[in-house]
């Protein structure tokens, strides 16, 4: 058996709360029977998981939207996968002249 931590409402927002209840809903009458105490905690448990689920992936997607690229001159060696001579002496110009 499992030992996981079970997931406090207090995390969640006000629409996740009603979106935990939906889903309580949704798992309860998927059961097609009324569930007895302990398959009440399974449900809400499960319920809290699901949205915990959700809300983590949207965060990091947020998080992996938000990164900005670095430009060409600041990056790194490693993150430059190609040089161009040409854009590099039309970015500088005194390069072209000490030919």
């Amino acid at each position: 058996m499992k030992n996981e931590k079970e997931i406090s409402i207090d995390q969640f927002t006000d629409a996740e709360k009603t979106l935990v209840d939906a889903k309580v809903k949704a798992l309860t009458l998927k059961k097609g029977h009324v569930p007895t105490k302990k398959e009440e905690k399974e449900i809400l448990k499960e319920a809290k998981r699901i949205v915990m689920k959700d809300r983590v992936v949207k965060e990091t997607t947020k998080a992996v939207i938000a990164k900005k690229p670095r430009k060409p001159a600041n990056a790194k060696e490693s993150e430059v996968k190609e040089f161009n001579w040409t854009a590099s002496l039309r970015k500088n110009p005194r390069a072209l002249k000490s030919q």
